[in-house]
């Protein structure tokens, strides 16, 4: 018998599905990202060795006849350096190596012209031209860019409540920004967020307590609010550049549990592209890479 693996290195964690010589989905597993941006490229492969551990545990064997990985460390195909440093563990003579997106992106390849937006902890959009050509927009990465992403979010409310504790108030964003941090007093997060262990992904799970503040806070609504409309601006730039685009898949932890983002960047997305239709990805991005894996 023989496997494949696709995985899916989102910022937050990391998917992989594996698949017989037929096609069919044997399992899936899931383990800590592999963005190697985030967490340095030590960490990044010690992580996908402890996702494949498990893995070659159900299968009884760590070899495979072909191996696709998505990773958000990336914007375009990996170079045969960046591959053997991440995945040099890994037992196939065929490997290939793409951005998170891309792999998304195959997902929805079925339509016309398809783009993907992805908004988690990081955020990104991508498209194939009547060309055949992949065009990116975003993908910035959190220090200059992302905007709309978890992270963003994050930041942004955190900002906020440096502004609230400054000026001596108090609110439910402050109150949460301290439990979900764990400190009776604000200015102890500086020792949190400062803190070499405290990595992107840690801070970018404030994103989902701003989310839940929305219906009740209006310093949290303002902030997911400015924040869809910032990525909306990065996908039409996208959607410019891809004319005959029919569908526009959406993945990533902000779109599927922000109701409010979404319907924001929904409707900045349907004033300029009515007749673009926007999903949820019906097919996960670890399936893509599965699919392209077969393909190697």
């Amino acid at each position: 018998m023989k496997y494949y693996l696709g995985i899916d290195g989102g910022g937050t964690k990391t998917t992989v599905a594996v698949s017989d010589n037929n096609g069919k989905i044997l399992f899936k597993e899931s383990g800590k990202t592999i963005n190697f941006y985030s967490v340095g490229m030590d960490k990044a492969r010690r992580n996908l060795d402890e996702i494949i551990e498990k893995v070659a545990q159900k299968l009884n064997t760590d070899c495979f006849e072909g191996v696709f990985v998505g990773c958000s460390a990336l914007d375009n195909e990996a170079d045969e350096k960046t591959i053997n440093a991440l995945c040099g563990g890994i037992k196939s003579e065929k490997i290939g190596m793409n951005s998170d997106l891309y792999i998304a992106l195959k997902s929805v390849d079925s339509h016309h012209c398809p783009c993907v937006a992805i908004c988690g902890t990081g955020s990104m959009a991508t498209g194939e031209d009547e060309k055949g050509n992949i065009v990116i927009a975003g993908g910035w990465g959190h220090i200059i860019g992302d905007e709309g992403s978890g992270y963003a979010i994050a930041v942004n409310a955190l900002a906020k409540c440096c502004t609230l504790c400054d000026a001596g108030k108090t609110s439910p964003l402050l109150e949460k920004a301290n439990a979900f941090f764990g400190v009776d007093d604000f200015r102890k997060v500086i020792d949190i967020i400062y803190s070499a262990y405290t990595t992107k992904d840690l801070i970018a799970g404030f994103a989902a307590e701003v989310s839940n503040l929305c219906d009740t806070d209006s310093d949290a609504k303002e902030i997911v609010i400015e924040q869809a409309h910032k990525f909306a601006n990065t996908v039409i730039i996208l959607l410019n550049k891809v004319e005959k685009c029919t569908v526009l898949g959406l993945y990533g932890g902000v779109f599927e549990h922000n109701q409010l983002f979404r319907e924001v960047f929904e409707s900045d997305i349907n004033t300029y592209f009515p007749d673009v239709k926007l999903q949820l990805l019906v097919i996960p991005p670890e399936e893509g890479a599965l699919k392209l894996a077969r393909n190697l």
